[in-house]
C-alpha cells in the first residue's frame, strides 16, 4: 500500500474530499490531511471539528480487494486500532478502543473514526476512513452535545509531537493492520484493545433504549457480544456505550 498525501488548509470535511476523489478515480492510499476541519461528521450525526496545530484530521481512501469486500465493517476499527497503536508506540501509554469507533486514554476520548463507503453496482468501490485525534489542549470545544468525556494526548500522557509525525505513524499502523483485516487475527487485535471488556456498562441501542450489560467481546462480524444480568448473551450490531459510574465487575 503506497500513500499519496494531499495537504489542505481548511475543508468542510476530509471524508467528503476523499470520497469525491474516489469518484474521480483516485488510487488506493490517497490521504487527505487538513489543518482545520469545520463541518466534519461523526457517528450518529455528531459534528466533528478540528483546530490547526492542536489536532490531527485526515482521511484515507481504500480500494477494497475481494477479501476485504466481505469485511467492510472492519475498516472503522482499522482506523481506531491504528490510532491506539500509535499512542502506545509514541508515548508508551496503553490506549483502548471504545466499540465501535473511539480511542480512549485514561477513560477519555482522544480520537474518533468514521468510515464511509462509496457503492458502485452493489460493490464497495471505495472506503474512506476518517480519523480525528486530539493532540493538544484546545483541540476541541466542550459542549452539551458531547456525551463522553474528551481529552487530548498531551493532557493524558505529557507527550507532545508534531501532527505530521503522528500522521505517518498512524498510516504505518493502518498499513500493518490491513494485512490482518480479513482474518481472525484482526478480531483478536480488536479484542485485546477493547475498552470496558468484562465490565458492566450502560448501553443505548439504535431505538434509544438503555440498559446495563457486561461487555464480553467483539465477534467476527464486528458486533459487540454482551451479557445481561440474567446470564443471557446476545450481540449489538449498532449501539452506543455511555459514560457510567457503574463499571465494576459483578
Amino acid at each position: 500500500m503506497k500513500f499519496q498525501l494531499n495537504r489542505l488548509e481548511t475543508v468542510d470535511s476530509t471524508n467528503d474530499v476523499a470520497l469525491e476523489a474516489a469518484r474521480s478515480g483516485a488510487d488506493d492510499g490517497l490521504v487527505v490531511w487538513a489543518q482545520r476541519q469545520v463541518r466534519g461528521r461523526g457517528q450518529r450525526d455528531h459534528t466533528w471539528q478540528s483546530q490547526a496545530k492542536s489536532s490531527l484530521t485526515f482521511s484515507v481512501l481504500f480500494r477494497p480487494n475481494q477479501e476485504e469486500q466481505t469485511v467492510l465493517g472492519r475498516f472503522t476499527a482499522l482506523g481506531a486500532l491504528a490510532a491506539a497503536w500509535t499512542v502506545k508506540e509514541k508515548t508508551g501509554v496503553e490506549a483502548q478502543v471504545k466499540w465501535p469507533n473511539d480511542v480512549l486514554l485514561n477513560g477519555k476520548k482522544i480520537c474518533g473514526v468514521l468510515a464511509e463507503t462509496d457503492l458502485q453496482a452493489g460493490k464497495a468501490s471505495a472506503v474512506v476512513v476518517g480519523v480525528g485525534v486530539n493532540l493538544l489542549p484546545g483541540a476541541f470545544e466542550a459542549n452539551e452535545a458531547m456525551n463522553y468525556p474528551a481529552s487530548d494526548v498531551f493532557s493524558e500522557t505529557g507527550f507532545s509531537l508534531d501532527a505530521e509525525t503522528w500522521l505517518w505513524t498512524v498510516l504505518e499502523g493502518m498499513q500493518s493492520l490491513r494485512q490482518l483485516l480479513p482474518g481472525d487475527a484482526f478480531i483478536r487485535e480488536w479484542n485485546e484493545r477493547l475498552a470496558f471488556k468484562g465490565e458492566i456498562r450502560s448501553i443505548r441501542n439504535h431505538k434509544g433504549e438503555t440498559g446495563l450489560f457486561r461487555l464480553l467481546s467483539v465477534l467476527s462480524d464486528g458486533s459487540l457480544l454482551v451479557e445481561r444480568a440474567s446470564g443471557q448473551q446476545f450481540s449489538f450490531q449498532s449501539a452506543e456505550i455511555l459514560p457510567s459510574s457503574y463499571s465494576s465487575s459483578e
